[in-house]
């Protein structure tokens, strides 16, 4: 009564995600940059998708795909199908749970519906209800020794939500090979299939360049309240100039040495408590609980609607406490169920250690399971043990792990702060700043928040928006010179280059990145086809000339340029699923690719002596520079995260650029170096 017609009638955030990677491949589109925020808002947009905001961060491509059946309908009936397809799962779902617990349908189903996080499933059209049938589903399956059925739901949950591949240990463990190769097999039949819809470039994205962020906390929510030990961590610990510029106290040692501990210490117990030589079915379903509340209690991303996977240790653990009359710890089980799940507001930036008060879910969740443990030990000692060395394997595994990762932690939290002493101190900077520029009255950049994409100019302090917050278009990219702002406004008409000096009047229809040459009279621009990009131009910007030539061969997709004019200019492009590299044009037209690997984002100097680049190394995009002349090139900066868009300014010695050091994957601000003496 409450959820389902606020879920109903609104399409709001998590379902347009998938959705939209599904009709883009259910469309034929290129989707190899999918997980870049402005271009799959541009196609968003242009598809009229009623929501604000999209991006696809830790989403992988496969789950996508699960809304594919349905990219043919608009996208808030996709919804609703959605919500009823959520729906009929619960009922298989509080079937197994029934089955394998013992409990009565009613206990099952006051177990579901008090979950707040099924609710905020169902609101949000997110894929959690899924993921609990799988999970459900596979060890139902095991428990009925349908083994290699087990392995394989389980390894198309984990495909889904990579957490799940923590219960593989589970077959590992207990040396169940037939579920371990189902699992496997599975696992690489799936990833077939997606390289198959999405192709090969996407996935690399995905697994260099979003994974790692993802496995070490820094995705979108770094320093957000919420249940994540490496969250809570962030807060207390790590710096950040705009989201966290007063941690309690400011020590990446600290964070370095208690992150990947205290993850390693509620994880550990789970693994090494598991019996080989139990395989009664209240055995087998507390290992399984244990490594399920150990994978969300670690996970560096757990949204409130995530918990929903709760259920499954619930019903466990209600079970065997009531058939041995512990009613005390069953009144304890079901207050911290329904604290795990109930919201908690906390202000904006709660300072200290208070901060603390306001993540009561991760104290609960690490109660739940030591709960979970201590049930797992007492039945250990009331049936023996065997010697089994397999867990003196694992313990010192587990400690090397965690020694790895406190010194690969060090390192990456304190270069990313290096960084920090070349931010632009702005003041209107959103969640993204991209695509900074140097003006005579300041910098431009398009600043993204809850709101959408907004040309913003900031100049010591003084704030002004070319574009209003309620606009029903977002400002993805821009060029400015010689008394022109031309900016990119894509909305369910396409993408439109307009002047903001006249906005009414559209300068050029279905293009982006435009581009303005050195003497201001032509303008060059990417025009896509099926997310596969063209460079064009347009020759005598003000003359009523509307003669357009493509300046680059339709067989590679270019993702951006740097033009001066028709006679030298340089763009990024991809071939036949091959990493991004750069291209030289010269007055022959000639598009030649310079021996620069894997790179992105060039940037020629005003002077016409420089190129100034990103280098794609260990999954981030560092800056480098190449002298044009001789060809020599020179790292910039040698950080673990990403310097990406960077933009001379006028002296042709200093850059402006994108950097998410110490934030989340893509989320840049703008930092300005000197590079050239």
């Amino acid at each position: 009564m409450h959820t389902l017609p606020r879920a109903w009638r609104t399409l709001n955030t998590d379902f347009p995600n998938y959705y939209m990677a599904a009709r883009l491949v259910h469309e034929g589109y290129d989707t190899s940059r999918m997980y870049e925020w402005a271009w799959i808002e541009r196609e968003k947009d242009h598809r009229a998708v009623d929501t604000r905001v999209i991006g696809l961060v830790s989403v992988t491509p496969f789950s996508t795909l699960a809304a594919w059946p349905l990219t043919g309908l608009t996208p808030l009936t996709a919804k609703h199908i959605w919500i009823l397809l959520n729906l009929a799962f619960l009922i298989p779902i509080g079937w197994i749970l029934r089955s394998i617990t013992g409990l009565g349908s009613r206990r099952v189903a006051l177990i579901l519906f008090l979950s707040f996080p099924l609710h905020r499933n169902l609101l949000y059209g997110q894929f959690y209800v899924l993921l609990l049938l799988l999970i459900s589903g596979a060890c139902f399956c095991y428990l009925r020794r349908h083994r290699s059925l087990a392995g394989g739901l389980l390894a198309v949950a984990a495909v889904c939500k990579v957490f799940p591949l923590i219960l593989f240990i589970f077959f590992l463990q207990r040396r169940d090979w037939r579920a371990l190769i189902a699992g496997v097999t599975t696992g690489i039949s799936a990833v077939v299939v997606s390289i198959a819809a999405f192709g090969l470039n996407a996935h690399r994205n995905w697994l260099q360049e979003q994974l790692p962020w993802i496995m070490r906390g820094d995705w979108l929510g770094a320093y957000a309240s919420s249940a994540s030990i490496s969250g809570v961590l962030h807060r207390l610990f790590l710096s950040e100039p705009q989201w966290n510029p007063h941690p309690w106290h400011n020590s990446p040692l600290c964070y370095a040495l208690l992150a990947p501990t205290l993850q390693m210490l509620a994880l550990a117990p789970a693994i090494l408590l598991i019996r080989r030589d139990d395989e009664s079915k209240e055995r087998v379903l507390l290992e399984w609980s244990a490594l399920l509340t150990a994978s969300l209690t670690i996970s560096t991303i757990p949204a409130s609607y995530t918990f929903v996977l709760m259920v499954f240790p619930v019903c466990v653990l209600a079970a065997i406490l009531l058939r041995q009359r512990r009613y005390g710890w069953l009144a304890a089980l079901v207050f911290a169920y329904l604290g795990i799940g109930f919201p908690v507001s906390a202000p904006s930036r709660p300072l200290g250690l208070v901060f603390l008060l306001y993540v009561p879910r991760l104290p609960l969740m690490m109660a739940v399971l030591f709960g979970t443990y201590a049930l797992m030990w007492n039945r250990r000692r009331e049936s023996g043990s065997t010697k089994d060395w397999s867990r003196y394997v694992w313990g010192v595994g587990l400690t090397a792990t965690v020694i790895l990762s406190a010194r690969s932690t060090l390192r990456v939290q304190r270069a990313e702060r290096q960084e920090y002493a070349y931010r632009v101190p702005l003041q209107a900077q959103g969640f993204l700043s991209s695509g900074p520029q140097s003006t005579a009255d300041g910098i431009r950049y398009a600043a993204f928040t809850f709101t959408g994409y907004h040309l913003v100019m900031e100049n010591q302090g003084k704030v002004s928006a070319d574009s209003s917050i309620d606009a029903p278009y977002d400002d993805l990219s821009f060029t400015s010179g010689y008394g022109h702002v031309l900016v990119e406004r894509a909305s369910s008409s396409g993408s439109q280059i307009v002047d903001l000096n006249n906005p009414s009047e559209v300068v050029i229809e279905d293009a982006h990145e435009p581009m303005l040459s050195e003497d201001g009279q032509t303008l060059a621009f990417v025009r896509d086809n099926h997310g596969r990009g063209r460079l064009m131009v347009r020759r005598r910007l003000e003359s009523s000339n509307t003669t357009e030539v493509a300046l680059t061969p339709i067989q590679l997709n270019v993702y951006e340029a740097s033009f001066l004019s028709e006679k030298e200019y340089a763009f990024s492009a991809t071939e036949d699923g091959h990493l991004p590299q750069i291209y030289w044009t010269d007055a022959a037209h000639v598009n030649t690719p310079i021996s620069l690997e894997a790179s992105r984002y060039p940037a020629l100097s005003p002077d016409g002596r420089w190129m100034a680049y990103s280098h794609l190394d260990h999954g981030v995009w560092n800056l480098w520079i190449r002298n044009r002349a001789s060809g020599a090139i020179r790292r910039v900066a040698d950080v673990p995260c990403n310097q990406i868009q960077p933009a001379w300014e006028s002296d042709s010695q200093t850059l402006l650029y994108g950097t998410d050091c110490g934030r989340s994957v893509w989320f840049t601000a703008v930092a300005r170096r000197k590079v050239i003496p």
